[in-house]
């Protein structure tokens, strides 16, 4: 059996085109873009249209209500998103009045830890909103969190990198104009699986990384809305209208916005393709292995990801007898592998610890075949049964 690669969601391959769009900008037009002379001209003319590739993501009239920052991904856009807007809300070197931070507790670490780390260090406030045992954050329990004297921003993922629950970012996002609160809202996870063009009516920011989409590495943007004011986190010189300092990487950011280009023009077509191969997925893992709990089913998804627990399966274990079977699946978010420890997202959910720490992640992509479900559900049987045996 050929390797199977099924962790989508911690990074995708180079897509073909992308690195076709990235070749001329790694050879012969290598000049910085900020440059006046000649060998600048065609990368700053590149790193533009790149702006406009990147906001087609969020719908045709993105252009007219959002900005651009290139930088090196999802992870900085977050931190930009939550210490940008809270640094230029101290008072004397302290949070001030609007000193409260409301986020899902289902959110990335970048946005976790910017929080938390902001409460430790300037005393900001900040909410954790649990979600219900579906994975999905409840409209009514993060309006209730919402003070709009008080609450300098609020965060909430389009959609879970764990489980692939979809949260009600519409909604929130509505409450949130409603009483004059920044939205932030993490899509990394989003593009080519989801239809983020009501995005303008929906969030202040967000975040995106290339490599979720299959572009390169080391390259994402933040996207503002325009007038919405962050104090920059990378000073410098004046890259990115001064938002954001160093030379533009750019031929990664050219990868990056042929990389968009594909996922717009792929939704119709693809999300449909995955949310069948994985309902398909599951209806092999079902009928094989008792004690399989589908962790999430119920709640919109993205589609193609499956989060799995098997009773007697320590995540880790499965993850690497899949792997000696050639399946690469992920123990939970990538950014926790090879932890230990029940994934954050499951505990929040108010799953058991037994549930938590027996979940494994499937997230299928472009290559993913038929083939490739039948082949990975049989290993998942043989995984299962040998673990069992072994304990």
């Amino acid at each position: 059996m050929h390797p199977i690669y099924l962790d989508h969601n911690a990074t995708t391959p180079l897509a073909p085109e992308v690195l076709a769009a990235m070749d001329p900008f790694l050879r012969g037009q290598f000049g910085n873009p900020l440059t006046a002379h000649r060998f600048g001209a065609a990368p700053k003319a590149a790193v533009e249209q790149a702006r406009l590739d990147v906001l087609s993501l969020l719908g045709p009239h993105a252009a007219d209500v959002f900005d651009v920052v290139f930088d090196s991904g999802g992870t900085e856009a977050l931190n930009h998103a939550i210490k940008g807007l809270a640094f230029r809300a101290l008072v004397g070197g302290r949070a001030g009045t609007r000193r409260r931070i409301v986020i899902g507790a289902l959110e990335h670490y970048a946005v976790a830890g910017s929080a938390r780390w902001l409460a430790e260090r300037f005393g900001f406030d900040v909410v954790e909103v649990a979600p219900g045992r579906d994975g999905v954050v409840p409209v009514d329990a993060f309006a209730e969190a919402l003070d709009p004297s008080t609450t300098l921003c609020a965060s909430l993922m389009w959609a879970n990198n764990e489980i692939g629950s979809v949260q009600p970012v519409r909604e929130v996002g509505r409450l949130c104009r409603e009483q004059g609160v920044p939205f932030i809202v993490d899509t990394v996870q989003c593009p080519g699986k989801i239809d983020l063009s009501s995005a303008p009516d929906v969030a202040d920011v967000f975040a995106f990384s290339a490599h979720k989409l299959y572009g390169p590495k080391g390259v994402g943007a933040i996207v503002v809305r325009k007038g919405l004011a962050l104090d920059a986190l990378v000073h410098g010189a004046s890259q990115e209208t001064g938002r954001r300092g160093g030379t533009h990487n750019v031929a990664s950011i050219v990868g990056f916005a042929a990389a968009a280009r594909m996922a717009v023009e792929g939704l119709a077509h693809e999300a449909p393709r995955l949310a069948k191969l994985r309902d398909q997925l599951w209806a092999a893992i079902d009928p094989k292995i008792e004690h399989a709990h589908w962790n999430g089913r119920g709640a919109p998804l993205l589609p193609n990801t499956l989060n799995v627990s098997f009773d007697g399966c320590p995540s880790h274990a499965l993850a690497e007898e899949m792997d000696r079977r050639g399946v690469a699946i992920s123990q939970g978010a990538a950014c926790r592998s090879g932890a230990i420890t029940p994934s954050h997202t499951l505990a929040a959910m108010g799953l058991s610890e037994n549930r938590s720490t027996t979940s494994v992640r499937v997230s299928l992509g472009h290559a993913t075949t038929a083939q490739d479900v039948h082949d990975a559900a049989d290993a998942f049987a043989e995984s299962v049964r040998a673990i069992r045996a072994s304990r």
